[in-house]
């Protein structure tokens, strides 16, 4: 008799176990569509923003901040040989004082799929928002990206410049308040996409140092709100007399106004 009961016990352990192994994570899937946390695709819809760019001249000796108005405009739309729908988005840039002069600077296109928002920009594809929108969830934004996509513009070193295919995007702060530009957002979400250094604060122009960092929030039926990415390293003073120098660069932009 004890045998069978101990053998029903550890059978009923088993199916536990199992079910317990076969448990899937639930996710709540919000009835409003991706889209509705982008720059809604519609042609004429548009966005303006406040653009800072941080950029290195003289052989990377002088940080030099430029400050522009960019407008990014849905153009067009299109459907590909495999059916999506994708729009076109031109980005214009003006000079941040003065008459607004818009100048076409860069073409980027958007094709949201069922479960995910993507977007070409500079032959590069980005994977930029996915289902489930809630904190903590992680997704490979950047699958599509080659090794050291940037290698034709500057010479990075540290990995996380490099293999821009291994950061792993985060969801933050999902369905909150958030303030850019002196504006407030009801409902908003961040995607962190990377966030690493090395030897920063910069202390001595002896070590090598690098920055890596690329954030994005979104606010809910507008779209982009707030971007600050920052790739770039100082290359170390040597002792032959090379002179320490910095590569790469730094943006934010700040959403000021849209339709």
């Amino acid at each position: 008799m004890i045998k069978h009961v101990r053998l029903a016990g550890a059978a009923a352990l088993i199916i536990l176990l199992t079910a317990i192994g076969c448990k899937r994570t639930l996710y709540n899937y919000p009835s409003n569509p991706l889209t509705n946390y982008y720059i809604p695709l519609e042609v004429g819809k548009y966005a303006i923003y406040q653009l800072d760019s941080l950029n290195f001249y003289y052989y990377g000796q002088l940080d030099t901040l430029t400050h522009y108005l960019a407008k990014d405009s849905v153009e067009h739309s299109f459907v590909d040989n495999a059916g999506h729908t994708s729009w076109v988005v031109v980005r214009y840039l003006s000079p941040a004082t003065g008459p607004t002069v818009w100048t076409a600077s860069e073409t980027k296109t958007v094709t949201p799929f069922a479960q995910s928002i993507e977007e070409v920009e500079n032959n590069l594809r980005f994977i930029k928002l996915v289902f489930p929108m809630q904190d903590s969830f992680t997704w490979n934004g950047n699958s599509y990206l080659p090794d050291n996509p940037y290698q034709g513009y500057f010479d990075f070193s540290a990995s996380t410049n490099v293999y821009l295919n291994a950061w792993s995007y985060t969801y933050l702060n999902t369905n909150q308040r958030y303030t850019a530009g002196g504006k407030t957002y009801d409902s908003t979400l961040t995607v962190l996409q990377a966030n690493d250094s090395v030897h920063l604060p910069i202390i001595t122009d002896t070590l090598f140092a690098a920055k890596t960092y690329w954030s994005e929030t979104y606010a809910k039926n507008i779209g982009l709100v707030y971007r600050h990415t920052a790739l770039w390293e100082l290359q170390p003073r040597t002792l032959n007399g090379q002179s320490a120098y910095k590569i790469g660069f730094e943006i934010t932009m700040t959403l000021l106004d849209h339709n």
